[in-house]
């Protein structure tokens, strides 16, 4: 019995015992599982972004792509037309160095030509030098042989008869004349023929000197034209965007040209007005100047009739009757003057002024201060080595430097301001002929007032670019001229 119990309450402690164990080992193991749980929890779910934060981000992302993009849009703009302008001014300074180059090469062939004459020249000197040595030579050895004057006289009185002794002398005389010629003509030869040497070393100094500028001028419109190539390069690869800048450039171009256009007009049609008031005018003056004179006669007229009426000797009848035809005479000279028109010739300002601006063509000055170069010509052409690019100009354009002035090319009346794209367009009449100064950030003269040649019209401003460049026309009333052909 005792034994049964005993194992009873062993099977009791030890089942107490394993129950202990299995409580106490849970808690440690199930504590880090549920941190590591809920750290995967954490990483795999993070805080939710708010929509109107997000929306704000990619509009701004976009904004500065957008910026982005229109700064290398507008980068791009500026190289284009920094490139065009740079290609445009290569061009002039390679047609100018090549035009020097044909002057140069002329000039070279005339003193080819030159060096050649004066080489046969001298060649034909020299053999003619030769000869009066000789012949020279020739006769100084007679002359010594022959040298004492009583020899000449021997000579002389030898001769058989007087008449060949009168021969006989003038011979000695005009033999001696001729001797001394031909000394002087070899003095004479000499020198010539040192001239003709001096001439043609220095002919042949002048052409080296030329073909070396030549060949200065050749190298560096060579290395011009590899410059320009690279531009142009350049500008193929943008050629849209060339040809789309171009096109705005003429759009605006043209827009101004119109407004250039309709006040040139309303100033052609104001003037016309003016002169035919002032045509009129003058029409009303001589018609009450003529009138007055019809009105006189006839009263002198009538008192010689009157006189005549009143005469009583046949001497006053007499004079009378004269002076009623005098005044008969006076009256139809006033009809026949009333009937005939009156030619006006113009003696006014205007047209003087413009004789004086056509008669100064090719030589009025650029119309700006300092150094500059021409960047765009008068008319339609194609740039060298830009396929479908054709430039239109109704003037020229000129690129100054900084603080460049715009100036009158001829004395005139400023005759309209007005601005266009945020410069000011200043336009100067010269009688018949206007001059039109475009792309000025400042005006120093006002409307109406008279300006000199050379006088200063305002600062030129900066164009898309950056540079400084002056637009230029130059016109007869409606009719568009080339300045190219005006300024020097």
């Amino acid at each position: 019995m005792k034994r049964i119990l005993s194992v009873a309450l062993l099977s009791l402690l030890l089942c107490f015992s394993a129950h202990a164990q299995k409580s106490g080992k849970k808690p440690a193991a199930a504590k880090p599982k549920t941190t590591q749980t809920s750290k995967k929890k954490t990483a795999a779910k993070p805080q939710p972004v708010d929509k109107k934060t997000q929306l704000r981000n990619e509009k701004t992302a976009t904004e500065q792509k957008r910026k982005q993009a229109a700064q290398q849009a507008a980068q791009l703009n500026r190289s284009i037309r920094t490139t065009l302008d740079s290609v445009l001014i290569l061009d002039n300074r390679i047609g100018r160095q090549q035009r020097s180059i044909d002057s140069l090469n002329t000039d070279i062939t005339v003193l080819a030509r030159e060096v050649r004459v004066l080489g046969n020249r001298l060649d034909s000197l020299k053999r003619e030098l030769s000869d009066r040595k000789s012949n020279y030579s020739r006769a100084v050895v007679y002359l010594q042989r022959h040298k004492t004057v009583q020899q000449k006289m021997l000579f002389v009185f030898s001769a058989p008869t007087l008449d060949k002794a009168l021969r006989r002398s003038r011979y000695v005389r005009e033999y001696s004349a001729f001797q001394q010629r031909q000394g002087d003509i070899v003095k004479q030869k000499q020198a010539q023929v040192r001239t003709t040497q001096q001439k043609l070393v220095d002919a042949k100094a002048e052409m080296e000197q030329k073909r070396s500028t030549m060949e200065q001028h050749r190298q560096a419109m060579q290395s011009e034209k590899v410059s320009q190539q690279k531009k142009v390069d350049f500008l193929n690869k943008n050629l849209a965007d060339v040809q789309r800048q171009i096109k705005e450039y003429q759009q605006r171009e043209a827009a101004l040209d119109a407004q250039i256009e309709r006040i040139i007009q309303a100033e052609i049609a104001e003037a016309k007005r003016k002169a035919e008031e002032e045509r009129k005018r003058k029409a009303e003056a001589e018609r009450k100047r003529k009138e007055e004179a019809r009105r006189k006669a006839e009263a002198e007229r009538k008192r010689a009739l009157e006189a005549e009426r009143r005469a009583k000797t046949a001497a006053e009848k007499s004079a009378a009757k004269e002076q009623v035809k005098a005044a008969e005479r006076a009256v139809a000279n006033a009809k026949k003057e009333a009937e005939q028109p009156t030619e006006w010739q113009s003696n006014d300002a205007d047209t003087k002024l413009s004789k004086n601006f056509a008669a100064n063509k090719g030589r009025l000055p650029m119309p700006i201060t300092g150094s500059y170069s021409v960047v765009g010509h008068y008319g339609q052409y194609r740039v060298n080595g830009l396929s479908n690019v054709t430039l239109d100009n109704k003037g020229i354009d000129i690129r100054g430097q900084q603080g460049a002035q715009a100036r009158a090319v001829f004395d005139g009346t400023v005759s309209s301001i007005f601005q266009y794209g945020g410069q000011y367009i200043v336009m100067l009449r010269h009688g018949n002929y206007i001059s039109v100064y475009s792309g000025l950030q400042s005006v120093s003269v006002r409307k109406g007032a008279n300006v000199t040649t050379r006088q200063s019209l305002g600062a030129v401003g900066k164009d898309d670019s950056g540079n400084i460049v002056l637009h230029f026309q130059l016109r007869n009333l409606s009719t568009r001229l080339n300045p190219e052909q005006w300024v020097r």
